[in-house]
This record gives C-alpha cells, structure tokens and sequence, in this order.
C-alpha cells in the first residue's frame, strides 16, 4: 500500500527527524509495510517554521515504513507532543502512526535511536 503524506512530513521521515505522522482514521494497521508516496500539500501555516522548507521540495524516493503502532492522533498530549511532529498545531482527528521508516540505504534511525524517539512518543500520549 501506498501512504501518502505531505512533502514535509515525508522529508522530515526519510531524514528520520520525525517518526510520527497523521493519518486518516483506520488506514494503517500496526505491522504493515508501507510505501511512503507524496499526498496533499501543507497550508504554509499549518507547518512549523523550521519545516517549510520542504514545502516546495523535491521529494524523497524509495522512503517505505513498518508501522509500528496507530491509535487515535488525540491521545497526543498537545504540549508535550508538539516536538515529535511537523504541524503548528496537533490534530485532533484522525490517526498517529509511528513509523519505522527506511531509505534506499536501509533503516534512516538506528536501533537505538528509533527505540529513543519511540518512547519519547509514547510518553507523550494520555
């Protein structure tokens, strides 16, 4: 399955910056492998700043994913979220899909530091 994502958030992924991204309720299961394809721009406000730079970007070929867990995107606490994804503000619907995300080079986080940035997710989540 294709999982299209808007450029920045895809950027951010395949740069392992981020493992986190917003999806539409139920269309990912945890486990399943995913081809991470460009979706719907970003309104420049909805991002954060340090992002926009990939607004207009090129981007990325051959970024796949292992979900690695989903649940509903409202259980991430809003201040203590805020860091682990590209939005100005945390949505309230839809799904958060944590993504083990590889390039064309394999995984883009080592073990350790994907285990790191799970957790952090995780307690990030009421």
């Amino acid at each position: 399955m294709i999982l299209e994502i808007p450029t920045p958030d895809l950027h951010a992924l395949a740069a392992g910056e981020i493992i986190v991204a917003f999806v539409p309720r139920g269309i990912c299961t945890e486990g399943e492998e995913l081809e991470l394809g460009v979706g719907p721009p970003r309104i420049p406000q909805s991002v954060k700043s340090a992002y926009r730079r990939w607004l207009d970007a090129d981007p990325p070929e051959g970024v796949t994913a292992v979900v690695v867990m989903v649940g509903p995107a409202a259980l991430l606490d809003p201040a203590a979220g805020s860091a682990r994804h590209v939005l100005a503000a945390t949505p309230h619907d839809g799904d958060l899909a944590i993504l083990r995300v590889f390039g064309p080079a394999g995984p883009v986080l080592s073990d350790e530091a994907f285990t790191a940035r799970r957790a952090s997710v995780e307690g990030a989540l009421q």
